[in-house]
């Protein structure tokens, strides 16, 4: 390395500032088995105001800054932002954020360690690097049905499922049978009228209906006296 690499290297140093880093305190993630929760840090160019579910302290910084969060323990964290970021003390009350997902594995102690690191320009070379900030966490076990009848809820779900699947495949059967009745009904031949052979051909019934007999007014009803005859007392007089 040169003199003039050392120069510039020695300006850099003499162009950091003193900032601002808040970052969430590690017992207001409520950790709980199963559950992602996000860890945040900042860092502003001014002194900013603290909330309840931050912390805060002085930090050295100016140019390419990293910052790290280190889990162990029963946590795993992922950074889901830009790991290098430009820094500059222009800055005022916006700030440059980094943010981790942090998963809680199983029940018991998380470790989090927290550093910040000044990179001269975009090289590996360390300006400034801030001792980590090491604070810890408790994660808890999963809060369970309350009650004795937390296997109802479980069975409820299984069953809601089952019908659900169920109902999906008598839908999908219901289709196909449908389908089949279709085709079968096309392939059929058209119906036929058939008689029977004691029905009467068309017309039939008017020749064969029973005709009322006809009575000659003339004719003496049978079982009657004939005309002109009247018994009086016993005795017949005809005329």
């Amino acid at each position: 390395m040169d003199d003039d690499f050392f120069r510039e290297l020695d300006r850099a140093r003499k162009q950091l500032f003193q900032a601002r880093l808040e970052y969430t305190k590690p017992e207001k993630l409520r950790l709980t088995v199963g559950q992602a929760v996000y860890f945040r840090a900042a860092i502003y160019g001014r002194w900013s105001h603290v909330d309840k579910e931050t912390a805060g302290v002085s930090v050295m910084t100016g140019g390419q800054v990293v910052v790290r969060l280190h889990c162990s323990g029963a946590v795993t964290c992922t950074p889901i932002s830009s790991k290098r970021q430009h820094v500059t003390n222009k800055l005022t009350d916006q700030a440059v954020t980094w943010v981790w997902e942090v998963q809680a594995k199983k029940s018991g102690k998380a470790n989090l360690a927290l550093t910040v690191t000044s990179y001269f320009e975009d090289t590996e070379t360390v300006l400034y690097e801030k001792p980590p900030i090491i604070s810890h966490a408790e994660v808890k076990e999963k809060p369970q049905e309350e009650g004795g009848f937390a296997w109802l809820a479980d069975a409820y779900d299984w069953a809601t499922k089952m019908i659900e699947e169920l109902a999906l495949i008598a839908t999908a059967l219901a289709a196909i049978l449908g389908l089949v009745v279709a085709w079968r009904n096309r392939n059929l031949p058209a119906p036929t009228v058939q008689h029977s052979p004691l029905a009467l051909p068309p017309g039939a019934a008017q020749q064969h209906q029973p005709t009322q007999p006809q009575h000659d007014s003339s004719t003496p009803p049978l079982g009657g006296p004939p005309g002109g005859s009247s018994t009086t007392g016993g005795n017949s007089t005809t005329v």
